[in-house]
């Protein structure tokens, strides 16, 4: 997954905003984080002027949503940001973007813009997923038979996507979906492409999936952007995308998967394992939690040559 600069989007009355220190409530996102980790976060107390959180044992500081230990409070310059945002009801359409989030996504998406944005403090993410070194994640995976292909994963979410291809395979179309797909991948230790930030790959926390044939849609904006040499990748439109049914989305949703296609810089074959964002979401719209989220390599970087892309 993937941690992204601010992105401010208004569109339908809706705000969407990604990886958001100034967008985001660091009260909500501390107590998301707790209700979706109880088992490893304790107390949210207000303290010098922010909001901090008490993990491992560790009092951790908002810092304007870079979520920093003591010893890092001071230092909010070199991190960035965890992306704390609402999630929306639907990808939005290209139609309603603005010239200048138009522009400023085009320039977001350059390999300089990427590479300068620098990694988020890792601390929270030790505290919640057990490791930070490869090492030491790659002890945490267990290799499953997930949509029909072998994948190695963190083992604290593999109870949850077995739930989610359950419900793929009681879904009607779900035989026919899982027989659709040529790759599915897991864990993979690297950085997000083309930038220093560390991937939910990295942790075993993320899933790819890939059809066998795109019928000439679009999947990945930076694979738009490269392979179609197309740097308005942003404005293809939704219909030119090729999307999950559905009824896949909402399995991975219901067990806190978020799916890549709702973001501007749109990663449609992938969902990552943030329950946290689904009930940020619930808090900022003032909802109970009435819908509890249960506690190889990858595509990005090279794209399969046996993929049969269409015409694009």
């Amino acid at each position: 997954m993937i941690f992204f600069a601010i992105i401010l989007l208004l569109s339908g009355g809706q705000l969407f905003a990604q990886g958001g220190g100034m967008a985001a409530n660091g009260e909500f996102a501390f107590r998301a984080l707790q209700s979706s980790f109880p088992n490893k976060i304790s107390n949210i107390e207000f303290i010098d002027d922010d909001w901090t959180i008490t993990a491992g044992g560790e009092i951790f500081y908002w810092a304007g949503g870079r979520i920093l230990p003591v010893a890092e409070r001071d230092n909010i310059d070199s991190y960035s940001p965890h992306s704390f945002y609402r999630i929306p009801s639907g990808a939005t359409s290209p139609d309603s973007y603005a010239p200048q989030f138009i522009e400023n996504m085009r320039r977001r998406g350059s390999g300089e813009a990427r590479q300068q944005r620098p990694d988020s403090h890792r601390g929270i993410q030790a505290v919640l997923y057990g490791a930070l070194e490869r090492v030491e994640i790659e002890a945490l995976l267990e290799e499953v038979q997930f949509l029909g292909k072998r994948i190695r994963l963190h083992r604290d979410i593999v109870p949850a996507l077995r739930r989610v291809e359950a419900a793929i395979r009681r879904w009607n179309g779900g035989q026919a979906f899982i027989a659709s797909l040529e790759h599915v991948y897991g864990y993979n230790w690297r950085q997000i492409a083309g930038t220093q930030r560390m991937s939910y790959h990295s942790w075993g926390l993320a899933v790819d999936i890939l059809p066998k044939n795109l019928n000439g849609k679009t999947i990945y904006w930076q694979w738009e952007r490269d392979r179609n040499n197309n740097e308005d990748w942003m404005l293809v439109p939704l219909e030119n995308r090729w999307n999950p049914p559905t009824q896949v989305i909402e399995a991975f949703r219901q067990e806190g998967f978020i799916w890549g296609g709702l973001w501007p810089m749109y990663d449609n074959m992938h969902f990552e394992y943030r329950p946290e964002l689904l009930e940020y979401t619930r808090l900022l719209a003032g909802e109970s939690n009435t819908n509890e989220v249960s506690s190889n390599r990858d595509l990005h970087h090279i794209i399969p040559e046996n993929l049969r892309l269409g015409n694009r």
